[in-house]
């Protein structure tokens, strides 16, 4: 492998020895291409506003800079040989293993049916899919599942290597494609490996094929064996030796404990306000969390409170947007026979239209109902129009007296045109609703659900005048809805509460951004710490439960499993060791890092101990 390896501390000297590389290549050929693989989008951002002011003091700027990652590239390079296959979404994938389990589910006859199993299943292939035959083989004895496991593991890819491709086949593919065709490199240019993380066996093959040409490994390191251990082995992948220098671990400046986690988040937002005080740029502050649970919302919404302007990742995935709740609670309807109360709670959520083009009246028509006595099923026309009829007894009789009250008359005929307007509404739903109950494939069910969706919320072009977070829910219903179809190649038949519970796991698992990145404070977990380059930085939630936490043992792919592909697969310990990786990383990127920790739990009334960081201890 024609690789070199540079190894350096994280943060400030990994973009220094990014910028040496790069103004290395650009001093041999100024106008040439130099492709930088970073291990997220996050990290090619820091990298790409660095390289930005230029390499050196007298010039701006880097011509000829493309930044992506392995996959992306892989996908670049070899998706068009795949066509006419298709990308293998999570929807395909977990539609694949619902038909391997139908035809012959094997130990897992009892439990098929429930979307955990399938869900575990499919992030199990996810993994199984980088082991190799042999690896496989060796595990088949392993545990009392393995043998069912890998065999509908097997079954599952075969079939989905009939018209699909995964991040696996795409990494494969494009390295055969580069050691074959060594040409299509040439748009690329010098090519550096920015910070690699634990690279895969395919991640792996495609960088070493990268290597018969130029490339650079900028590997970082923290200093301590095992959190360095999973980039030491992606080097040994790749072919490369690691060097044995070892570098001296980061610590954090400043440590901080609170009460609870309520009031360390209180108190980190206050340091916050007082960097940003003091010259800090806001871009070039970040608080980074242990644990999403509870620090995410709590600091989104304090240094909101605070008047702050924050990006990173959402604390609300997208089924708790209005507009997907509204839409779920719509297609649940049809199973439940239209309750009162929970139609009205769908109907609620997110401003809705009646079917007509019209805009539902909600407040009104509640009150109508209620007035009406409707509970929901086969009541709603009959006791709607028992209800019409006794005002409409009200205006006659007003009509017949001898001093009639023109207030009461307008009021009784508003209460008939919202009752006529709700009984035409739940008509058609209802019909709109029995019309999904019957068909079943997915194609059709695909088809009914986009048209409900966007006659009950709109048009696509006027969806994009809700909020932008409700625009971001609307685009992910609508883009999973159309997905749905493709479900056909493995399920010939479904139903509409098929479709609703694999519409929901999608929406649970579609989770936004805040803002861009570079735009006020970022606030993400200690994981993003990778590439970031700040001038103050706050790691809160650093107590012993919350993080590292507990280690929890796959019961798919168990720790007897992993040992026996010999490597192949990740360690359960591997995990620990990540987290530890990048909290030493976050430590290194900025000269002011703040760690912070609670004493305790007032929820529960606990007593909670400090993350030990230091090396041996985790």
């Amino acid at each position: 492998m024609g690789a070199r390896v540079i190894v350096t501390p994280y943060g400030r000297s990994a973009l220094d020895a990014l910028r040496s590389v790069v103004s290395e290549a650009k001093r041999d050929d100024p106008m040439g291409p130099v492709t930088v693989l970073v291990p997220n989008n996050i990290a090619g951002i820091v990298a790409r506003r660095y390289l930005a002011h230029g390499l050196d003091g007298r010039r701006n700027g880097v011509a000829g800079l493309y930044l992506s990652t392995l996959p992306r590239l892989a996908e670049q390079i070899a998706s068009p040989a795949l066509h006419p296959r298709r990308p293998a979404t999570s929807a395909i994938t977990a539609s694949a293993w619902r038909a391997a389990l139908d035809a012959d589910p094997g130990c897992f006859e009892k439990v098929k049916d429930h979307p955990a199993t399938v869900r575990a299943l499919a992030n199990a292939h996810r993994e199984l899919r980088d082991v190799s035959p042999e690896a496989r083989d060796r595990a088949r004895a392993s545990t009392t599942l393995s043998p069912d496991l890998l065999r509908l593991h097997e079954s599952v890819t075969s079939r989905l290597a009939e018209s699909w491709y995964d991040a696996t086949d795409l990494l494969l593919a494009a390295a055969e494609l580069v050691e074959r065709e060594p040409g299509r490199l040439h748009e690329q240019g010098e090519i550096v490996l920015y910070i690699p993380e634990a690279l895969s066996q395919a991640e792996a093959a495609f960088a070493r094929a990268l290597g018969h040409e130029r490339l650079t490994v900028i590997a970082g390191t923290t200093g301590v064996q095992r959190a360095d251990k999973a980039v030491r082995r992606t080097l040994t992948r790749l072919g490369a030796e690691a060097p044995d220098e070892m570098t001296k671990p980061p610590i954090a400046t400043r440590v901080l404990h609170a009460s609870d986690s309520d009031d360390e988040v209180r108190c980190v937002v206050r340091e916050v306000v007082s960097a940003l005080a003091d010259g800090a740029p806001a871009h070039r502050v970040a608080v980074l969390y242990g644990a999403a649970q509870p620090y995410a919302r709590l600091l989104h919404e304090h240094l909101g409170a605070a008047g702050l302007l924050v990006n990173g990742p959402a604390t609300r995935a997208v089924h708790e947007r209005a507009i997907a709740r509204g839409f779920l609670g719509m297609l649940e309807l049809a199973s439940t026979g239209l309750p009162r109360g929970a139609t009205f709670t769908a109907l609620a959520e997110a401003p809705t239209r009646d079917l007509d083009g019209g805009t539902v009246k909600v407040a009104r028509w509640e009150r109508a109902s209620r007035a009406a006595g409707v509970v929901g099923g086969q009541d709603w026309l009959p006791k709607l129009e028992l209800y019409i009829a006794h005002e409409q007894a009200v205006i006659d009789e007003q009509a017949s007296s001898e001093d009639p009250s023109l207030s009461r008359t307008e009021a009784a005929q508003r209460e008939i045109d919202s009752a006529r307007a709700l009984a035409g509404f739940v008509t058609r739903l209802q019909a709109r609703l029995d019309e999904g109950l019957s068909r079943t494939s997915w194609p059709d069910l695909s088809a009914w659900a986009l048209g409900l969706f966007h006659d009950l919320y709109g048009t696509p072009a006027e969806l994009t005048r809700l909020p932008l977070e409700e625009q971001y829910a609307a685009a992910v219903i609508e883009r999973t809805v159309q997905g749905l179809a493709g479900l056909a190649a493995f399920e010939s038949t479904t139903s509409l509460s098929q479709l609703v519970g694999v519409l929901v796991l999608e929406l649970e698992s579609a989770l936004p951004r805040v803002g861009r990145f570079g735009e006020g404070v970022f606030v993400g977990p200690i994981s993003a710490a990778l590439g970031l380059d700040l001038d103050a930085a706050f790691v809160v939630g650093l107590a012993e439960d919350g993080f590292p936490g507990r280690l929890h043992e796959d019961a798919l792919l168990n720790e007897r499993l992993r040992s026996a592909t010999e490597g192949e697969l990740e360690e359960i310990r591997d995990r620990l060791d990540a987290k530890q990786r990048h909290l030493l990383a976050a430590f290194s990127s900025a000269p002011r890092v703040t760690a912070s920790f609670p004493r305790g739990d007032l929820r529960r009334s606990t007593e909670r101990l400090p993350s030990c960081t230091r090396p041996g201890r985790w």
